[in-house]
């Protein structure tokens, strides 16, 4: 009969080799991610404070997916929204035919961005106060005064900011876009995101027909359902490597059922 230690034998290098990797997952430092920490903004802060709190924000909350901060580079930058250094001197009297100061500015910039679009760019910024950003109030009091302080001192504190009086209304598409679905594409701000070129990326994935096509065997659907999904349900799918919570949620409401065929018909029937 053999002996408990001859059967044991065979095991020893198993328990080697597990004890080993046991000890070493153990002395690799154990690290855990934590979501982005809400500020503490308080009415006692100084404009300073506030602009040191802003530029957190506006890094925290996806606006330099679409904008950067390039000195000297002039309102073109390389991103895909105007560039926002020297922001406070090139608009220190605000816009013409619109607010006629910084603050008023900067203030109708994130709550109404569709009021005043700079040109060669296209109206695809959402209100700051609703995703992805979905900044509060005391929030947009701090990056305004970051963005004071890109080209000037910051001046502003909380009150001194009008809250918002509510969600801006959705600009509204022209009937006579129904007709050309290229247009009613363009109407919507939709090129400004997607491109319908094969591979060219933008802020969002291109709407080629062979790439939509792959993606939506890869969800079972076929492409006219997937454009739908897409359009009035956005979050339901989201492509990887692009920014999550930029497109808007509100296409389901805006678009009547003609336009929303008019729209998939165009997008699924391209010629690759």
């Amino acid at each position: 009969m053999k002996s408990l230690a001859a059967y044991g034998a065979p095991a020893m290098p198993a328990l080697v080799v597990v004890g080993f990797f046991v000890w070493f997952a153990n002395w690799i430092p154990q690290t855990r991610w934590q979501p982005p920490q809400k500020l503490a903004i308080t009415v006692g802060m100084t404009p300073a404070e506030l602009a040191v709190q802003g530029e957190t924000l506006v890094r925290q909350r996806g606006c330099m997916t679409c904008h950067t901060v390039e000195p000297g580079a002039g309102i073109k930058g390389a991103g895909r929204g105007p560039n926002l250094a020297e922001v406070a001197s090139r608009r220190a009297s605000g816009v013409q035919g619109g607010p006629g100061t910084l603050v008023e500015y900067l203030v109708q910039s994130l709550y109404e961005p569709g009021a005043y679009v700079v040109d060669g760019y296209s109206n695809i910024m959402p209100a700051s106060t609703a995703a992805p950003a979905k900044l509060g109030y005391e929030e947009v009091v701090a990056v305004v005064a970051y963005l004071q302080s890109l080209g000037a001192r910051p001046s502003v504190k909380i009150g001194d900011v009008p809250r918002p009086s509510g969600a801006p209304a959705a600009p509204a598409v022209a009937a006579a876009a129904i007709a050309d679905p290229r247009t009613l594409f363009d109407s919507l701000g939709c090129a400004g995101c997607h491109s319908l070129e094969a591979g060219k990326k933008v802020l969002g994935p291109s709407l080629d027909v062979d790439g939509l096509g792959h993606t939506a065997a890869a969800r079972k659907m076929s492409v006219e359902a997937f454009l739908v999904e897409s359009i009035v349900d956005p979050k339901a799918y989201e492509a990887k490597d692009y920014p999550p919570g930029v497109m808007p949620q509100d296409y389901g409401a805006r678009l009547n059922a003609a336009q929303l065929k008019s729209l998939v018909d165009y997008l699924a029937g391209r010629k690759s």
